[in-house]
């Protein structure tokens, strides 16, 4: 009984350390002190840093699936690996987690095991958050001007309408590269690396699966990922820059074959028609869609219905 209640008290410890750094790493990202109970800290952490952090502590709590991906510059992330329950294996798959969601966050979770159940290999990686001022600049409209600009000051819409002045300060990294490029490549560069160890383990190049606004990063892989057999997006929603050079993205990364899973109502799926037709007009045939009853934030309680869809349109390809 002693040795129950030790390991449970063990496991809730373990929670809790992993909750607190990443209530610290977004903290940290949004470029805030973090707070703590007693505690005053000199120095704020950097992003990466914390990130890290945030890593760590669900490392030590999935070690049996912990992997760590080496990145370019010395950092690194963490992915979660589920072989196939039963090899051989299908295929292999490289999950990229809804935006501020970890590798273990609920549907990622749900929906890699549910595929390994199905014969496939995953590797599951997380999506920080953006800074605030990133995320607004992100999702402001694009502007004529924006195809010119060269990083600096920027002038957008903000979503009362009013006119928002989003800063992206190119002193902000030693490599001269703004905020928004910074966070692009690390996440391109988790896929990459990603996709490097599941090559290593005798998996052949895997398809891309990207959860929300994570299907925006599948698009900029700058040629990294040629070969990718397939692109699924899941409840796709595109930052607005992104979704007026998607044709143009799907042109220049060759033939690849896509599958979109979209909520099959309300504006998502509007949004999802005028995509389509849209892509269909630039010449993008290779393009399939299928409504699926989703909500947003996407729940782990779908995650067997989307399985089901992915295992289902890979197989038939």
């Amino acid at each position: 009984m002693r040795r129950v209640g030790s390991e449970v008290i063990k496991q809730l410890l373990g929670g809790l350390l992993l909750v607190g750094c990443m209530g610290y790493a977004v903290a940290a990202a949004d470029g805030e002190e973090p707070a703590s109970a007693g505690v005053t800290t000199a120095t704020t952490i950097r992003p990466a840093v914390a990130t890290e952090l945030a890593d760590s502590a669900l490392s030590r709590l999935r070690p049996e699936a912990a992997v760590w991906l080496e990145l370019e510059g010395g950092g690194r992330t963490l992915g979660l690996f589920y072989p196939e329950q039963e090899p051989p294996a299908n295929g292999a798959l490289v999950i990229l987690a809804d935006v501020g969601d970890n590798a273990a966050a609920g549907v990622a979770d749900e929906l890699s095991q549910r595929l390994t159940a199905r014969g496939w290999s995953v590797l599951a990686v997380g999506l920080p958050a953006p800074s605030p001022p990133l995320q607004r600049y992100l999702e402001a409209l694009p502007e004529p001007a924006d195809a010119d600009a060269e990083g600096g000051a920027e002038e957008a819409k903000d979503d009362s309408g009013d006119d928002a002045s989003v800063m992206i300060d190119v002193m902000a990294s030693p490599t001269g590269e703004n905020p928004e490029q910074v966070y692009r490549n690390r996440v391109r560069q988790s896929l990459v690396a990603a996709a490097a160890v599941l090559t290593e383990r005798g998996y052949d190049q895997p398809a891309l699966v990207g959860l929300g606004r994570a299907s925006s990063h599948l698009m900029a892989t700058d040629g990294e990922l040629q070969g990718t057999p397939a692109l699924i997006w899941v409840a796709p929603e595109f930052y607005p820059r992104d979704a007026a050079g998607l044709a143009d993205k799907l042109d220049s990364g060759g033939e690849v074959a896509i599958l979109e899973l979209y909520a099959s109502w309300g504006e998502a799926s509007a949004a999802s028609q005028r995509r389509w037709a849209d892509l269909r007009r630039a010449g993008v045939e290779q393009l399939d869609r299928q409504p699926v009853a989703l909500g947003r934030p996407l729940s782990a309680h779908g995650a067997g219905t989307l399985a089901g869809r992915i295992d289902a349109w890979l197989k038939a390809r």
